[in-house]
């Protein structure tokens, strides 16, 4: 029992690292949510398993809610933010961008 992701697309691969090298495999779903809170109480709940960057399951490790159950399978991924090109930035988009260059700073985005 797996708790996916919904996304318009190609069906929903999950990433695991074996040997020393990543590999893609679709899991068997039967939960399918759009919202990552969701997931994780879903995963709480006892719905079955997920995979979260650890920023979205944190706390709920710390606490015993959740269990790793392949915490040595980590596959990094990348985060981009890209905007427009231009020599002002709107307030709120400067904002966002320094929140997210902090939050990575802190390994809060892992």
């Amino acid at each position: 029992r797996c708790i996916v992701g919904s996304f318009q697309g190609p069906p929903v691969v999950w990433f695991v690292a074996e040997g020393g090298r990543d590999k893609r495999f679709t899991p068997p779903t039967t939960h399918r949510l759009s919202d990552g809170e969701a997931m994780v109480d879903a995963a709480i709940g006892g719905l079955g398993l997920l995979q979260m960057p650890i920023s979205l399951v944190r706390e709920a490790l710390a606490n015993g809610a959740l269990k790793a159950v392949l915490p040595a399978c980590s596959v990094g991924v990348d985060v981009h933010a890209v905007w427009p090109r231009q020599a002002q930035l709107s307030s709120r988009v400067r904002f966002v961008i320094d929140q997210l260059t902090a939050q990575a700073a802190q390994g809060r985005l892992d």
